[in-house]
């Protein structure tokens, strides 16, 4: 979730008051604070390389009748040098509550205009008018190739090979895990952060950037809601509780792997009793999974049952739901909602944010199959 206190938990229950503005950054240095920004939206995806999107209008009044419109590298908001910070502020009565949605990285400006108008017998800029394109930072990693195959460092970690690929903060939102093994990095467009997407996938999860500008974690697991969204009057929910899908419930993996002298070994993991065993009427569904970070037959053996439990532990299924804006919540927290007619626990996979007073959210929920 993004940083806020607890009153603003006790705001959004209620009617309230929005305002989206944003701060400018060049490098660690902000140019503009407290901008209107216009005709926005913004969109994660938890499936994506890069994981969230968006663009807007800056609409900005110079005292000194100086163009914010950027020409080439130079200009405050060159998609060469500009990064945005969305900010949104809830009010309620005399209540006042700012939140970042995060730091992302301008990419292209897509049109700008200046407003003139005679100022004492001279033309001076009255307002600039600025469209953007933004994305996570995940683009920075995606942008940042390596030289020359590079190799992870010896007895290295996950988090510690994370921190050292991006240069990132980095918080620790699962358990960290050795490498097994000495890993090549191939230097190809984009090589990077698919190295970094593959660290998560090590740690059970998925890597993103959260709204703090860290590295972290998505786990595979869902665990407890950390907050609920309104569904409210108008608020829209495309249940698919009834729908049943058993292409994805496998019941017999076998993990093909080589150890570290670059001799195949393999591993199986198998249901063998209730409704889902392989001999039973489902009969036999079998996944194939692979690993160059597993070496021994006991890393294997732990691998596959791992992917077998998560299949067999649940089905999951994905619920499209439009709510009640909620600054707070971003991809990957679990979240219940409220107002529906069953109760509803899910972890975000989108999330779209725009100026009006609902948002649209995809919540992946799982039903228990054993």
């Amino acid at each position: 979730m993004r940083q806020h206190s607890e009153a603003l938990e006790d705001v959004l229950t209620g009617s309230f008051e929005r305002e989206l503005t944003v701060n400018v950054f060049n490098g660690p240095d902000r140019m503009l604070e407290g901008i209107r920004f216009e005709s926005w939206q913004s969109d994660s995806d938890l499936g994506r390389r890069v994981c969230s999107s968006g663009s807007g209008a800056v609409v900005h009044a110079p005292v000194d009748g100086s163009s914010l419109v950027p020409v080439g590298t130079e200009g405050f908001l060159s998609p060469f040098r500009a990064r945005v910070e969305p900010v949104m502020t809830i009010r309620a009565g005399g209540f006042s509550e700012s939140v970042s949605l995060g730091m992302f990285r301008v990419t292209s400006v897509p049109y700008a205009s200046d407003s003139v108008a005679a100022v004492q017998g001279r033309e001076v800029v009255v307002a600039s008018r600025v469209g953007l394109k933004f994305d996570s930072l995940e683009a920075d990693i995606d942008r940042w190739g390596f030289q020359f195959p590079e190799q992870s460092a010896a007895g290295a970690s996950a988090f510690d090979e994370i921190r050292r690929l991006t240069g990132m903060p980095v918080e620790q939102s699962v358990a960290d895990v050795p490498l097994p093994s000495l890993k090549v990095w191939e230097a190809k467009q984009g090589g990077r952060l698919d190295a970094v997407l593959e660290l998560g996938r090590v740690l059970g999860g998925s890597a993103v950037v959260n709204s703090r500008g860290a590295w972290v974690i998505i786990s595979d697991v869902v665990g407890e809601p950390v907050a609920t969204l309104r569904l409210g009057t108008s608020g829209t929910v495309l249940d698919v509780a009834d729908e049943i899908d058993t292409d994805t419930v496998y019941n017999e993996v076998v993990g093909s792997f080589e150890d570290e002298a670059g001799q195949p070994f393999y591993s199986v993991a198998r249901v063998t009793t209730g409704p889902l065993r392989v001999d039973g009427p489902y009969g036999a569904n079998t996944r194939y999974y692979s690993s160059d970070l597993v070496t021994t037959q006991g890393q294997g053996d732990t691998a596959v049952q791992s992917v077998l439990d998560q299949s067999i532990g649940s089905q999951q299924y994905d619920v499209q739901i439009q709510c009640h804006v909620n600054p707070l919540v971003e991809v990957g927290d679990v979240v219940a909602l409220d107002g529906w007619k069953r109760p509803l626990v899910g972890q975000l996979r989108k999330v779209a944010l725009s100026g009006g007073a609902y948002m649209n959210v995809t919540m992946r929920v799982s039903r228990e199959l054993s």
